[in-house]
């Protein structure tokens, strides 16, 4: 029976060991590292030919809309949004596309946006604005585009970036990162087009997935992230090996002292 609690603690002793980390790799910018396969900064390793996907407006879509120009004030019909709200919710006060695929402006009237890219639109509202505006210059910004994120990262939730596209690791980010039991190796998009849901697997340890054309995001998709196998074993089976070694050892003295 001595022989069995000795080799319990032997066992534990392995697992405490094997978890341990060295502090030399945990310590940015140390003066002198001495670390094996350390990255050199200078050195390229690849080079990839990034396939970003251009979005194109559809209806639905919210566009924040800001113009300057050479107009007086009092003659700029677009000082006042859109829409009067007390929120401070920059939707409420956007420019909808509706289902025509058409924004509707204070005299102006109806711009088509539909189908067109971010840069395109642009064009099309200042050439929309010029017989109205001195020399106007626009800002138009996507307000909707948003994505999901579930799983293994610390803060889930739905997330809204003003960039015309977000890379995958640059959405994880923003929800916090990684927790120390996700699946790096297999994160899952989902992605509704058409009246469609499409799944995607993809694996954050392969470098060519950054020249994917699904490592950029389109609005509306989630990215779920799955834990590791060690999640379950650290949290299941760990906890009954923890609880059956105190139960041997509590067994083990009790005899001891008994003999």
């Amino acid at each position: 029976m001595r022989n069995t609690l000795i080799a319990w603690w032997v066992l534990l002793g392995m697992v405490i060991f094997a978890s341990c980390v060295p502090q030399k790799k945990l310590i940015l910018l140390q003066e002198n590292p001495e670390v094996k396969n350390q990255g050199n900064a200078d050195e390229l390793l690849k080079t990839f030919d990034l396939d970003k996907p251009v979005y194109t407006l559809k209806a639905g879509d919210v566009l924040s809309l800001k113009v300057q120009t050479t107009t007086p004030t009092e003659y700029n019909f677009l000082n006042t949004p859109a829409t009067v709200s007390s929120s401070d919710d920059p939707v409420l006060s956007g420019y909808t596309i509706d289902t025509s695929g058409e924004i509707l402006l204070p005299v102006v009237g109806r711009v088509q946006l539909a189908g067109l890219t971010m840069p395109e639109a642009r064009v099309k509202v200042t050439e929309a604005l010029k017989p109205f505006l001195a020399d106007p210059t626009v800002n138009l910004r996507l307000l909707t585009f948003r994505y999901t994120i579930v799983g293994e990262v610390t803060r889930q939730g739905q997330f809204t970036t003003y960039q015309d596209n977000i890379n995958v690791m640059e959405a994880i980010a923003t929800a916090g990162g990684l927790s120390d039991y996700a699946n790096r190796g297999k994160i899952r998009l989902v992605r509704y087009e058409d009246g469609k849901a499409k799944l995607y697997n993809f694996s954050l340890l392969n470098d060519n997935t950054l020249a994917m054309n699904n490592f950029y995001l389109q609005p509306d998709d989630m990215i779920v992230v799955d834990p590791l196998p060690a999640k379950f074993i650290r949290e299941n089976v760990l906890g009954t090996f923890s609880l059956g070694f105190g139960l041997v050892a509590s067994i083990v003295l009790l005899i001891t002292r008994i003999q």
